[in-house]
């Protein structure tokens, strides 16, 4: 998780898990993180991410969402909890 000044934490990573039959399938859990470059989008480091606009971190996030459930047959992301206040954690400066 990124945290941003205004005691919101932002979402960085989603791990997939697969099993078949109570099985873990070959290859995962697998995880994906929205920091790396997918997409159009280039790797950013998780400071940079903290220091997004609001609304520019949603349109990665939909766009991160996207792109894993492109990658992921059947897979459908909820990005509801990936940015959520949390007055506890320390801000970056």
């Amino acid at each position: 998780m990124a945290i941003i000044n205004t005691g919101m934490q932002r979402g960085t990573e989603l791990t997939v898990t697969k099993k078949i039959g109570g099985v873990m399938v070959n290859g995962y859990p697998r995880m994906y993180k929205v920091t790396d470059a997918f997409g159009n989008y280039a790797a950013v480091t998780t400071e940079e991410l903290a220091k997004l606009a609001v609304a520019e971190y949603q349109v990665r996030q939909d766009a991160f969402k996207t792109y894993v459930e492109g990658v992921e047959n059947g897979v459908t992301v909820k990005t509801d909890e990936a940015y959520v206040e949390n007055l506890g954690a320390c801000p970056i400066a």
